[in-house]
Order: structure tokens, then sequence, then C-alpha cells
């Protein structure tokens, strides 16, 4: 009995030690910030549904711009002359990713 006790134990550590890691990446996930992550990045939170949504990106001096993302992190940087200081959804979805302009 003392063997099946061990055994057992054994087992549900082993079982605890291989799930912790998927655990550990999922909670990175969830804590994760959605929306704009600072120095022209945003980041598209969709669920696992593929969506892109459009966004009014705004720059220093106020201009603001049309832009569309799909999921994960994408940097706004490279096509807005001047820095980017903030970004939020506009209500659009289902958008082609990219730079529209302004808006």
């Amino acid at each position: 009995m003392t063997r099946l006790f061990c055994v057992a134990l054994g087992s549900a550590i082993a079982l605890g030690v291989v799930a912790s890691p998927a655990d550990a990446a999922t909670q990175v996930k969830l804590r994760d910030k959605c929306g704009y992550l600072q120095w022209g990045e945003y980041r598209h939170c969709d669920g696992g549904t593929g969506s892109t949504v459009m966004l009014d990106v705004e720059d220093i001096w106020g201009n603001v711009y049309h832009y569309c993302v799909g999921p994960g992190v994408t940097d706004l940087q490279p096509v807005i002359r001047w820095r980017v200081t903030g970004a939020w959804w506009n209500g659009g979805v289902n958008c082609i990713p990219g730079f529209y302009g302004e808006a």
C-alpha cells in the first residue's frame, strides 16, 4: 500500500510539473496589455478570431490617421511621419490591414 501511495503521489507531482510551463505561458498572455502600448505599437487582442480593426492614430501634432491592424502587435510608427502619441479603436472591423491615410 505504501508503494501505491508513493507511485500515485509521484505521478501527481510529475503531472503538476509538466502542466506548469503551459499554465505559466497562459498567465503571461492573459497579463499582456491590449491597446496602445507606447512608442507607436498597438496590440490587438482578438481572442483567437483573426479579426481586424480600424484604429485612429494620433501623432505629436494632433493629426489623426486611419490604420487597420490584425491580431498581435503592430508597429504603427514607420508609416506616420511624426511621433505617434496614441491609438484607439474607432469602431471599424473587417478591414484589410495597413495604413489608410488621414482621417
